[in-house]
């Protein structure tokens, strides 16, 4: 009888949270839990974006607790990478799988956030320029995360000898020389 009891209440529940909408599936989606911008997301860092509704497989972004370098080349100076363009919120994590298929060189940005494994989690990137952005905004702005007043690699590409950095410290963004002198702070992202 506790079996057909437990049952009937299960059904009652999916009955009314069908009955109440999006909301519902949201709230007791894959994750089973809701975010807001700032929260600690589930492999302990900060969440700087929610796009409202789960669509490819996340909804969220999550930055890392902490920085992975502070002092990482970008890589691959005079070499276009194909497919790490994308700037927009949503392309970080093509532009970090299509840097490490194509830069045979050790220790650059989008391989250092890639091998990050925290909150025991293995889909980590490197930003792209615009999700680069909304940490900033989201998180250093408001005083969460721990950033450094300093400059973070974006996975975003401008060009063979060109990729996106945001100056957190100054409010500048720009693209500079991928030049291997140059290095740069990493904080990982993961979608979710």
């Amino acid at each position: 009888m506790k079996k057909n009891v437990t049952s009937a209440v299960l059904v009652l529940a999916l009955f009314i949270g069908v009955g109440s909408g999006a909301l519902f599936v949201n709230e007791i989606g894959a994750q089973g839990t809701t975010y807001k911008i700032g929260d600690r997301g589930p492999a302990g860092g900060w969440i700087f974006y929610d796009k409202g509704t789960t669509s490819g497989g996340w909804r969220y972004l999550e930055a890392a607790s902490d920085d992975q370098s502070t002092g990482a080349q970008w890589g691959c100076h005079g070499k276009s990478i194909p497919g790490a363009m994308g700037t927009g919120i949503g392309t970080g994590k093509a532009n970090t799988a299509a840097i490490i298929h194509s830069c045979g060189e050790s220790g650059i940005a989008a391989k250092v956030a890639a091998a990050y494994r925290g909150g025991g989690k293995s889909d980590w990137f490197l930003p792209s320029k615009d999700e680069l952005n909304l940490m900033y905004a989201n998180l250093y702005k408001a005083g969460i995360g721990g950033f450094a007043d300093a400059i973070y690699w974006s996975s975003s590409e401008g060009g063979a000898d060109y990729a996106w950095l945001r100056d957190f410290g100054h409010g500048y963004q720009n693209y500079v020389s991928k030049f291997g002198s140059v290095n740069r702070r990493v904080r990982a992202v993961r979608a979710f």
